[in-house]
């Protein structure tokens, strides 16, 4: 059992979410989502555990968007409770269940939009990778001869999907986008010209429509690569170009920016001064940390998990009250 499981169980007869939003008052909690489903199988966090998530939000905290927050803290006068919700990617899940949602609970929220993949020009290529191993045999996988020396090839086709993206991790943007072909030569496989309806991303004039009643646009580059691995020219093309499109599209200028996958290996000090060099003033990255907003090339936020138990951990700060006792930081009685 974890410390953070342990005391969980053993406080939260004792009422203690309430005390732990009570000591984590002062830490912004800073939700990311990728996906919501109102499908059994479907994506993601399921329309009812969404709204479910929005009730306790509304009840006990502060939502507000990303910009709004970001303003308030250059400002010195962040609320207290503070809590926002983000979106990844743009999938049109988004615009079909998500935000119907959070407009009828009336929770604002921020979106930070893969635009290439907004503008009909790609697919995101972990997609590429499921519609493959959806329609693939277990026979078919094991005829490509890479695959089998650097994954587990098995029954079970989401263990290989991820299997295979962890892999894919691994190399440079190019070398994806060549495996991936090279995985279709060898399974016989042709990719649709557009992406499934599962697959597919929101339209820009949903998210006009949807910017005028309120949202908030970050931008989360054109093609979703990885960042640390572009050359300079490359790095300048995924920024600028995206945010003329978000420009172009929805006459938005975003000054934050969401590193694609946004672990510590997908950007570094080059990236964040070419961000701030091309005129960004935040950078956005997915996993949590005790000072959210402590540096504004990293600013971090917590997964949103669909377990409840979890989110309830990660809201009510029972999260950050475990960091706080695992690194020994006096932050938990501050201010």
């Amino acid at each position: 059992m974890t410390l953070n499981q342990f005391i969980y169980l053993v406080s939260r007869p004792l009422g203690s979410l309430k005390l732990a939003r009570f000591l984590s008052r002062n830490h912004p909690k800073i939700l990311m989502y990728h996906r919501i489903t109102d499908k059994p199988d479907g994506e993601g966090v399921s329309a009812d555990q969404f709204r479910n998530h929005l009730k306790i939000i509304k009840k006990d905290f502060r939502p507000m968007t990303l910009r709004d927050l970001l303003t308030a803290d250059e400002h010195g006068n962040v609320p207290k409770n503070a809590i926002v919700i983000t979106f990844d990617d743009g999938y049109s899940d988004f615009a079909d269940v998500a935000f119907p949602i959070l407009k009828s609970e009336g929770v604002p929220a921020t979106l930070f939009i893969t635009a290439g993949f907004v503008n009909g020009d790609i697919w995101l290529w972990p997609d590429k990778i499921k519609y493959l191993v959806s329609v693939c045999s277990q026979e078919d996988l094991t005829r490509i001869g890479s695959l089998t020396q650097n994954t587990v090839v098995g029954v079970d086709k989401k263990k290989n999907w991820n299997s295979i993206c962890d892999y894919c991790i691994t190399l440079d943007n190019k070398k994806i986008e060549n495996f991936i072909n090279d995985m279709a030569v060898a399974t016989g496989v042709q990719f649709p010209k557009e992406p499934p309806d599962i697959y597919k991303a929101v339209s820009w004039s949903k998210l006009r429509e949807f910017v005028e009643s309120g949202l908030d646009i970050g931008n989360h580059s054109l093609t979703h690569p990885i960042l640390t691995k572009l050359d300079e020219y490359e790095l300048i093309e995924e920024i600028n170009k995206s945010r003329e499109l978000i420009k172009n599209n929805l006459s938005i200028d975003p000054s934050v920016f969401c590193y694609p996958n946004g672990k510590v290996s997908d950007f570094d000090d080059s990236v964040k001064s070419k961000l701030e060099l091309l005129g960004y003033k935040y950078g956005v990255v997915a996993f949590p940390g005790e000072n959210p907003l402590e540096n504004r090339f990293e600013i971090r936020r917590y997964s949103a998990d669909s377990s409840h138990s979890l989110f309830l951990k990660t809201v009510y700060g029972l999260k950050y009250i475990s960091m706080v006792i695992k690194n020994k930081s006096p932050n938990l009685v501050n201010k």
